[in-house]
């Protein structure tokens, strides 16, 4: 088998013009994954869009908290909350980007068993864990 391809050495500074909650998200996940090899510039656009999303998650889940799944509607009916729909959007892209960045147990395991199959001692597990 070939070996795990290895992404471009070099530094994912915060882009200047994130959104302060996405900027937080990214200054405290970038260093471990950066450490693990899973951030490095070719993927800071992706990391990048994983920060947005996982910010207008947290936006729609306060939202959400303060409204509820269902409010009145026309005429006093109850309809399902708008900021549902969204909240269950970005909980889809949170994951579906998660995954690519080892953010879930799933996708831990995953990785793991990934790296198990390349040629050497490419992959031990824990090596994601740690």
């Amino acid at each position: 088998m070939l070996p795990e391809p290895q992404a471009e050495e070099g530094e994912c500074p915060v882009p200047d013009d994130l959104a302060p909650e996405a900027r937080r998200i990214w200054l405290e996940l970038a260093p471990e994954l950066e450490r693990k090899g899973l951030l490095a510039p070719r993927y800071a656009l992706s990391f990048r869009t994983y920060c947005a999303v996982s910010a207008e998650l947290l936006r729609c889940e306060v939202l959400l908290a303060k409204s509820g799944p269902v409010i009145a509607g026309k005429g006093g009916r109850v309809v399902s909350n708008p900021v549902s729909r969204e909240y269950r959007h970005y909980a889809i892209l949170h994951r579906l980007l998660g995954m690519e960045f080892g953010m879930t147990p799933a996708a831990v395991t995953t990785m793991g068993r990934q790296a198990g199959r390349g040629a050497g001692d490419v992959g031990d597990p824990e090596r994601l864990l740690s």
